[in-house]
């Protein structure tokens, strides 16, 4: 069994098994296909709707909170000339911004990000059919845990999320007469999409997704930086030294000066007393003399 990948300069290599490391204290430094991830929601494969998806983690380090990733769906069977009664024919591809946070415990982690997209659709589970095409955007949310870890450092998560948002398309409404379709409501404008057949089927409201990893589980990602880097730690606990030794000496400074100034100002004022006493014990002299003068 290989060593865990790209593990950082910062922490020593380990030989132990993927999936039972769990470094709660490490830095690892990210190869750049170990910052790649590919998932693809299993509830679509059941509703016959393939799909794919791949995520980067933006920067280099398993600290980061930040991804961007992208997916695409299609699923377009049903042909207009064969005329079924239900139709679920739905292309789309969307983008994505995620930002993760590490729980409290070892295993498991959040997230929540924005989504936009493109759909194309034509749907049909009962006796009105709608066709269009639309732009969707939301926000998701969701939860992924680790569920498996390679020989080879590679792993495998399990992803649930929910999203939710808007859909903004054209669409028209059409009908099953005969062995034909007839539209019932033409495209009209741009407009907010309310109906629940289109909506639901687009937005993709929730999802149970696999995700294969090339580098290091979601158990050791998305830590706060301050709780996985010990160097971090280290330099962060010296430079406060740093700082309290520079404002002590700054405050011992300010106190030698302070007491030098007084010494100096006790020196001066006692200077001043000694030249009174002698200016007075020299008046008093002169005054001696004089009344010595006088009495003779």
């Amino acid at each position: 069994m290989s060593d865990y990948p790209r593990t950082s300069h910062l922490a020593p290599r380990t030989s132990k098994s993927p999936r039972n490391l769990l470094r709660t204290n490490q830095l690892d430094t990210l190869a750049w296909h170990e910052r790649l991830a590919w998932r693809t929601n299993t509830l679509g494969w059941l509703l016959l709707s393939p799909n794919i998806g791949a995520e980067w983690t933006l920067g280099s380090h398993n600290w980061n909170h930040w991804t961007v990733g992208a997916s695409a769906r299609a699923w377009w069977a049903n042909n207009e000339w064969e005329v079924p009664y239900m139709v679920h024919n739905l292309k789309e591809v969307r983008a994505e911004v995620r930002r993760y946070h590490h729980g409290n415990g070892l295993r498991r982690s959040w997230f929540w990000g924005f989504f936009g997209g493109y759909s194309d659709f034509s749907l049909k589970m009962a006796s009105t059919g709608y066709r269009g095409y639309g732009i969707l955007t939301g926000m998701t949310g969701g939860t992924i845990a680790p569920l498996y870890g390679y020989p080879n450092g590679s792993s495998l998560d399990l992803e649930v999320s929910v999203n939710g948002g808007f859909l903004i398309g054209a669409v028209e409404e059409y009908k099953r007469r005969s062995n034909s379709y007839v539209v019932t409501r033409p495209k009209g404008s741009w407009r907010l999409v309310t109906n629940p057949l289109p909506y639901v089927c687009n937005m993709d409201m929730v999802r149970v997704s696999l995700v294969y990893r090339f580098g290091p589980s979601v158990a050791d990602r998305y830590r706060d930086r301050i709780k996985i880097d010990e160097r971090y730690r280290i330099l962060q606990n010296e430079l406060a030294l740093k700082r309290d030794s520079t404002e002590q000496a700054r405050l011992r400074e300010r106190d030698r000066r302070r007491d030098s100034l007084e010494r100096v100002d006790y020196e001066r004022r006692f200077e001043q007393q000694r030249l009174e006493l002698e200016r007075k014990h020299l008046r008093d002299s002169l005054e001696r003399v004089k009344r010595q003068r006088y009495e003779k």
